[in-house]
């Protein structure tokens, strides 16, 4: 984004900022005198000027760990003084917090390992390493873990892969990087050990000059000679260089089995260079073998987990993460830094974004293509037939083998892990999940179960440290039981085309030495299914076998004789091959493979016969970096399944930029569904029957068909219209796809040139013809192709996919349109495109066209292209001049100037169970084209379901917005018809972003417009974002919803009163999708990101929805984050909330940049019949508001709550403004700060007694609350708004939203009552309270708080004075139960703590300019900030950077202190938040859905604005094992611990005197076992629905 202007020589980073605290720290005693209500913070003297900016030089700028590169890396500063023998940019980023002297405290220490246990011993070295990341050389200077006995192998691989670097042989042959990273012992450690295992761990220290550390996140890891926790703020648990640590962690039987990250916390460098593994918690009794050798292994990310009980499966552990941070560079194999934007593909940092220390960028691939062939074809950037496999991780696996997939988060920046594949989809926690990961041990499934307890996922975001244990349902292959390809990758664009990307490779036909289809090393077979795979054999030795397709279809294979009615079927082995193979043929008509590389031909392979044997096309004669054939210019046999008779997978061989072939018959599932075939016995050219092909049909027998033909188009799109002060936003290079009978439609009418919706029921088998209009340009190379990628369903990956993943067919299509090529000289030849010169008639067997030079005997062409009734497939049989003659007579009369083409494709989708919402994309130039809205929705409807119009009642073929009319349940809480609305969620279109003013220099040049990369071209003037005080780039990226934005900046242009932003009789309604609704019609939000970068939150106010849609027992939420391609499904039970109150309510993005370009929308519920909305089926009686929010009977509490004018100290010892790098300032005083205050708090807090502390009021389940709002601020309209608590929309929503009639804010000096039920359908929970008086500034000021919802009947109590605070403010509280009343009598008191993050930096891991390291503006917690830059200042040393007192004996930030074993609660909100953050408790878990059984235990959770998490913490203080000590919680996002989100958990011995003791609790609790009831996340009048 502009940033571009710049030189390396001005990319400096301004002072640097203490590194990963991946730690958080450890305070000491509070001082005498320190105890009071509010918020456990002493008010000290603000000696520090708010208004006054201080530019305070934050430590020293040191960047690059690169020593050999030194002089290349300018930015680079040496340091002095504290840092002296540290290296590089590891000296300012501090080695990890330093505890109090533990032996001051009486701990009692627990979690030795029994005797009895069984040792898991491993022996790790920490070292500094050379990295090289992929097979073209691209390397830097890192660390890794590694088990010592492999130090001298790693030393080896090193020096190798320097060799190979520096020498001239473009093959790198003398390296040691495998394709596929198959064994090398450079690569992410990761060490395994059983459920009651002891692990212990020697961690020995090579690292040059700098301690180290490995923290086990989400364990119980002990200092081995002390018994501490080995907590990243333990100095035990740091080992200096050249010295030895000893740890031990008890894994108890009955903990979680699965993935645990670790990583070093010494230093922010040594983690983002490498530092990183995962130990692997496996079954009880598991042995781990090796998957090349079956033979016992030690370590590795792929192995055999040979289990004692179940059946064995296959394992893959897979790394997201990054080298460096955003300002760091990796080096060519010339020692030349990598440039900051890849040329060919317009993206972000190549090379930088890693699987397990490997990148594969399709810039790099790219670039041999053009240089080969003069173009470039980004549609095989994954493509192993025009690039040979790749060097990042490949996993692989035999046919139905069990598979699961460990996903590790790390290091910098949160990322978005999609699986292709279908069927290949796994339940978000595998503990609650029903679903049968052996299902297709034994081949295709098609009737799965329908619906699941827990959500189906195939896109999931991760960030640092969180963990995925993803169990394949159906195992390799998916259900559908596909030999294929099938890739995984980050769906953010910029990071998958970067390099992070692999793909998990499922053979049917066995890998052993002489029958291997690849260059891979030879794999072993599951114990439990040895014999199950045979090896290859070539086409002449099926001759004379009968081949059994899973016991209902068989195929006897003749020598000449076919006969498709016999049965068995009898098949010549010429019908049988070239029914599996593309058509024979001379891609571009020439034997020379360069000239046909730049034909660009994809419809015919130079395969050939010789009697019976089939023969591939000649190899290539080419050597590169990913591949050397073993035999150039020869023929290599081609091979097949003997017991199958299928094709031996892969069967393709790299051919160095060539484009590969079309499925045969342009197909969509050419490996499962091979044969098609006519009455007559003759090739069909029309896709197979379902159950054609028998079991292994793609679609079963009599499954219910839909039909779509979609096309790609290009048309200026109104984002929003113009206003009587504003322009209009308008996209001129709109994308979408359309339905071809409704394109001329869409084009007409803008109101529906949105993103394409269409729908399907569970068992539909979908046919789908694509084909694409959108021509070459300038901004694609003059080479653009359009391809169509689905999630989700049963498919053929091959040629289903969209993408060329590996040896996957073509899928990418050319303009059908382009009858002239644009630009002869530049970019791609023309596609095979004519014309018919005269008219044909039905019947007809051949037509004359103007051009045939691009057209071969035997393929398949489009007829009628452009035309929406009448387009056909043929097959020609004969071109003679400008004849062509078909094979079977034409089905439809086509016009002279129609357009025939071989550029289509067709794909087949089966819809095997209630997926939701299911996405669907371009999937070339996704960088591009999805900001401008080339993306779609697919959404699965239950069985038998139809689709109405709401507005007419009548059927509909797509749109965003239907009525959908079922008998069936469509959720836990949900039976019967729904209304449902399409929310597609979108960044990155340049048209909607906004200029950001703040900390931009652009900004003092008055600058009306940026810069930006060819993919993000700004208009020549953007508005300037009402959010002034974003911090970060030049410009937001630009969001909205389903192509349409509703921006602040607009409204405010025509009506400067921010309490007025929403009412529509002033604006009128927004542009975004507006949700109708009857009083309690059940609504179904299919919530999915469409584009592109960036994490969002999407909330809706006044109503929940639970995060698994069939966990009848998930808890109730009101946000979710969503990353690119993640997609949720809110089922809403009922519109009007728990107590059915109508009214209008919005729905907007917690992001704030996002919320104010226009990512908002009204969800209207009305009481009332309306003329233009039908009534849902059986819902014609028109329910009524509930005349009262609460109910007669609900016990009252009432808060006199003033909001006031209130200037913050984030901290009080920093400046008020830290400049880091790029002259951007991190802010720690807040002079126009708001806070809400109880009235009896009001005058401590402003005469300075009292810290500033946002709002907690403690109520309980069943209580109606009032609030007695005053606005006491001088300018600002005030309101109170609380989610997550039943209000009545048109009295106490706090805001002024749509038709909702008054005003419900206050004006300075004024007063407002707002009522809240907590009503039992909610539960306990934290509710977020925010001010929608000025929601542009207010909440970012601190105008916010929460309200933590409590058992029934519950007293609060502060923990260290003992005071009664029910009734008080206080972010930390003892909850006391009241076990006499009905449904408590089981439950136990509770610690219970909310911390309020607050961030405002809109560009830290955004993929545009400038490229940053640290983040700038408030980054708080409860209005506290300690920034590790700050204590550096403070002249604190690296090694005691978290105790020296020279920084004050405590953090500023929230201590959480409980006795060891006490049950804890600690809920964390998303206050003010424009990035998504990730918070995690050292050393503790939680489990991700309280109330589930089976329940995921997490260590680091995700969050975003609005969201709240509520982490009952798993074995309470202390963890499982009950281990007192000191543990940090933080964010575990490197830059924002750095600026100050972490602080201190202290588990005390449960005789310290600090707090007071939960115990003992009278009446005694009847069970010690269960810290936490269950709450009523399900009312009962929800459970009679299902």
């Amino acid at each position: 984004m502009g940033g571009e202007r710049m030189s390396d020589s001005t990319k400096w980073m301004g002072p640097g900022i203490l590194g990963f605290a991946a730690s958080l720290i450890l305070a000491g005693v509070l001082p005498a005198g320190a105890i009071m209500s509010h918020d456990g913070h002493v008010a000290q003297g603000v000696t520090q000027d708010l208004a006054k900016p201080v530019h305070a030089q934050a430590g020293p700028a040191l960047l690059d760990k690169m020593s050999k590169a030194v002089e290349q890396v300018e930015r680079q500063v040496h340091s002095k003084g504290p840092f002296q023998g540290a290296s590089a940019h590891a000296m300012q980023q501090g080695v990890l917090l330093v505890a109090d002297d533990m032996d001051k405290v009486k701990v009692t220490q627990g979690g030795r390992c029994p005797a009895h246990a069984p040792v898991r011993a491993y022996d790790v070295t920490a070292m500094n390493v050379e990295i090289t990341v992929n097979r073209f050389g691209d390397f830097y200077p890192g660390f890794m873990y590694v088990l010592t006995e492999n130090v001298a192998g790693v030393r080896e691989e090193e020096t190798k892969n320097r060799t190979a670097r520096e020498s001239e042989d473009p093959t790198f042959a003398e390296g040691a990087i495998s394709n596929g990273l198959q064994g090398d012992l450079i690569q992410p450690l990761v060490i395994r050990a059983n459920q009651g295992d002891c692990l212990r761990i020697t961690l020995r220290n090579q690292i040059e000059g700098e301690p180290t550390n490995m923290i086990i996140n989400g364990s119980q890891l002990l200092v081995a000679n002390s018994g501490k926790p080995a907590t990243a703020n333990n100095p035990e648990a740091l080992v200096a260089t050249g010295k030895t640590g000893e740890f031990e962690w008890y894994i108890q039987p009955d903990t979680q089995e699965g993935g645990h990250a670790f990583h070093s916390h010494a230093s922010r460098d040594q983690y983002s260079l490498g530092l990183l593994g995962s130990l692997v918690v496996e079954p009880r009794g598991s042995r781990y073998l090796s998957p090349f050798t079956g033979e016992d292994m030690k370590s590795g990310w792929e192995a055999i987990i040979d289990k004692e009980k179940g059946s064995d499966f296959r394992e893959f552990v897979i790394f997201y993460h990054e080298a460096g941070d955003e300002t760091f560079r990796l080096l060519n194999r010339k020692g030349d830094m990598l440039p900051q934007r890849d040329a060919h593909t317009d993206t972000y940092r190549p090379a930088a974004r890693l699987l397990n220390y490997r990148s594969e960028p399709h810039g790099t691939r790219l670039e041999m293509q053009e240089h080969l062939v003069g173009f470039a074809d980004e549609s095989q950037g994954y493509g192993s037939y025009t690039f040979g496999d790749p060097a990042t991780t490949i996993p692989r696996s035999y046919l139905g083998d069990p598979a699961t997939f460990r996903m590790i988060g790390g290091s910098e920046i949160v990322h978005s892990h999609h699986l292709h594949g279908g069927s290949i989809r796994w339940a978000r926690q595998p503990g609650t999940s029903k679903l049968d990961p052996t299902l297709s041990k034994n081949g295709p499934v098609k009737f799965p179960m329908i619906n699941d307890t827990s959500d189906r996922l195939d896109v999931q975001s991760i960030g640092p440290s969180e963990i995925y244990d993803e169990v394949i349902e159906g195992g390799s292959g998916g259900l559908q039981a596909l030999a294929g390809e099938f890739v995984f990758h980050c769906h953010i664009p910029q990071h998958y085309v970067t390099g992070m990307w692999g793909f998990w490779r499922v053979y049917n036909t066995l890998q052993q030495p002489g029958f291997q289809t690849d260059v891979m090393k030879p794999l072993v077979e599951l114990p439990d299914r040895k014999g199950k795979i045979k090896a290859a054999i070539s086409s002449d030795k099926l001759v004379g076998t009968t081949v059994d397709w899973y016991g209902g279809k068989k195929w006897e294979i003749t020598k000449d004789k076919t006969d498709w009615k016999a049965s068995p079927v009898k098949i010549s082995i010429k019908d049988w091959v070239e029914y599996m193979l593309p058509p024979q043929g001379l891609p571009g008509k020439t034997e020379d493979q360069v000239q046909q590389a730049k034909a660009n031909d994809p419809t015919v392979v130079n395969w050939k016969w010789e009697g019976a044997l089939a023969l591939n096309e000649p190899e290539t004669p080419h050597k590169w970096a990913d591949y050397v054939s073993p035999a150039p210019l020869k023929r290599l046999p081609i091979t097949f399944d003997p017991q199958t008779g299928k094709l031996a997978f892969p069967w393709l061989r790299p051919h160095l930029g060539k484009r590969p072939p079309f499925a045969p018959n342009h197909g969509g599932a050419p490996w499962l569904e091979p044969f098609h075939v006519r009455e007559d016995g003759t090739k069909s050219t029309e896709p197979p029957r379902p159950g054609e092909q028998g079991p292994w049909s793609l679609c079963p027998e009599n499954a219910p068909r839909k039909f779509f033909t979609t096309h790609s188009i290009t048309l200026p799109i109104t984002l929003k219209p113009a206003t009587e002060k504003t322009a209009a936003v308008v996209d001129p290079i709109g994308m979408i796809y359309v339905l071809h009978e409704e394109e001329a439609e869409v084009r007409k009418d803008p109101k529906k040139q949105v993103p394409l919706v269409i729908r399907g029921n569970v068992y539909d088998c979908v046919d789908v013809i694509f084909k694409n209009e959108i021509p070459d340009d300038a901004r694609t190379g003059w080479s653009n192709k359009i391809n169509l990628h689905p999630h989700f369903f049963q498919f053929d990956t091959s040629a289903s996919d969209g993408p060329t993943i590996g040896f996957s067919y073509d899928m990418s299509l050319r303009a059908f349109t382009m009858l002239k090529d644009p630009q002869p000289d530049k970019g791609m030849p023309l596609p095979g495109n004519t014309v018919l010169t005269a008219d044909v008639k039905a019947g007809g067997r051949s037509i004359t066209v103007a051009d045939t030079s691009k057209f071969h005997v035997n393929i398949e062409l489009g007829v009628g292209m452009d035309d929406p009734k009448f387009f056909e497939v043929v097959r020609i049989k004969s071109i003679n001049g400008k004849t062509i003659t078909f094979d079977a007579p034409l089905k439809y009369g086509h016009k002279k100037n129609d357009i025939a083409s071989v550029e289509f494709i067709r794909e087949r989708w089966y819809v095997d169970v209630d997926l939701g919402t299911v996405y669907w994309h371009d999937h070339v130039f996704g960088t591009d084209t999805w900001g401008h809205g080339l993306f779609s929705a697919f959404i699965t409807e239950p069985p038998r379901s139809t689709y109405h119009d709401p507005v007419t009642g009548k059927e509909i073929r797509s749109g965003p917005i239907a009525d959908i009319h079922t008998l069936e349940p469509v959720s836990a809480h949900i039976r019967g018809s729904f209304r449902e609305v399409m929310m597609h969620i979108m960044d990155s279109n340049a048209r909607s972003a906004e200029l950001i003013t703040t900390d931009n220099p652009q900004a003092r040049m008055n600058a009306v417009t940026v810069d930006g990369p060819p993919s993000h071209q700004f208009p020549e003037r953007i508005n300037k974002s009402a959010m002034w005080f974003l911090n970060g780039g030049e410009a937001t990226t630009g969001s909205g919803y389903s192509m349409r934005v509703e921006p602040l900046s607009v409204r405010l242009a025509n009506n400067p009163d921010p309490s007025k932003l929403f009412v529509s009789g002033i604006h009128g309604d927004p542009g975004t999708p507006l949700l109708r609704a009857y009083l309690g019609d059940p609504i179904l939000v299919r919530a999915l990101v469409g584009s592109a970068n960036e994490v969002h939150t999407w909330h809706v106010t006044g109503h929940w929805f639970p995060m698994e849609r069939y966990g009848k027992d998930a808890m109730p939420r009101s946000t979710v984050h969503l990353v690119i391609g993640e997609r949720y499904d809110p089922a809403i039970p009922a519109a009007g909330g728990p107590q059915k109150q109508a009214g209008d309510y919005l729905y907007y993005s917690g992001r704030a940049s996002h919320f104010a370009e226009g990512s908002w929308g009204i969800f209207r519920v009305f009481d009332e019949l309306q003329n233009d909305l039908k009534p849902l089926p059986s819902r014609e009686q028109i329910q009524k508001s509930a005349p009262s929010v609460c109910p007669a009977d609900a016990p009252m509490k009432s808060f006199n709550v003033s909001a006031i004018d209130q200037q913050i100290r984030y901290h009080e010892g920093a400046p008020g403004v830290m400049e880091v790098d790029l002259e951007r300032k991190m802010v720690f005083g807040n002079e126009q700060g708001k806070m809400y205050v109880l009235d009896g708090d009001r005058g401590r807090v402003k005469a300075g007694e009292l810290k500033p502390s946002p709002l907690t009021l403690h109520v309980n389940v069943g209580d109606c609350v009032k609030i007695n709002l005053k606005n006491e601020m001088a300018k600002e309209r005030a309101g109170f708004h609380v989610d997550m608590m039943a209000f009545n929309p048109k009295d106490s929503f706090g805001a002024n939203v749509g038709n909702n009639p008054g005003d419900q804010t206050v004006g300075p000096g004024e007063s407002k009552t707002y009522t809240y039920y907590a009503h039992p359908e909610y539960g306990e929970l934290a509710a977020l309270i925010q001010d929608w008086g000025n929601v542009v500034e207010n909440p970012r000021n601190g105008l916010f708080g929460s309200i933590i919802v409590g058992p029934k009947g519950s007293r609060y109590r502060d923990p260290i004075s003992g005071d009664d605070i029910t009734m008080k403010s206080s972010w930390r509280a003892d909850v006391l139960v009241d076990r006499t009343l009905p449904g408590n009598d089981n439950r136990k008191n509770y610690r219970d703590f909310s911390l309020m993050f607050q961030d405002e930096d809109n560009i830290v891991g955004v993929s545009f300019m400038p490229y940053i390291q640290q983040v700038a503006g408030i980054t708080a917690v409860n209005y506290r900030s300690e920034p590790t830059a700050w204590r550096m200042e403070k002249g604190c040393d690296v090694s005691e950077i978290f105790s020296c007192v020279k920084a004050g004996d405590t953090p500023s930030t929230p201590l959480l202190q409980a006795h060891v074993g006490d049950p804890v609660a600690v809920h964390v909100l998303g206050a003010f938040s424009e990035q998504v953050q990730l918070f995690t408790i050292d050393g503790h878990e939680w489990p991700h859905e309280p109330y589930m059984q089976g329940a995921d235990q997490v260590s680091t959770m995700e969050f975003g604005g609005s969201e709240i998490i509520n982490a009952y913490l798993t074995g309470g203080a202390g963890g499982p094992n009950k281990i007192a000590g000191d543990y940090l919680w933080k964010n575990q996002r490197p830059a924002f611990a750095n600026a100050g989100q972490w602080g201190l958990f202290k588990v005390l011995p449960v005789d310290d005197q600090r707090i007071k003791p939960l115990m003992p609790q009278v009446p005694p609790t009847k069970t010690a076992e269960q810290p936490f009831g269950k709450a009523k996340a399900s009312p009962t009048s929800l459970k009679g629905k299902k």
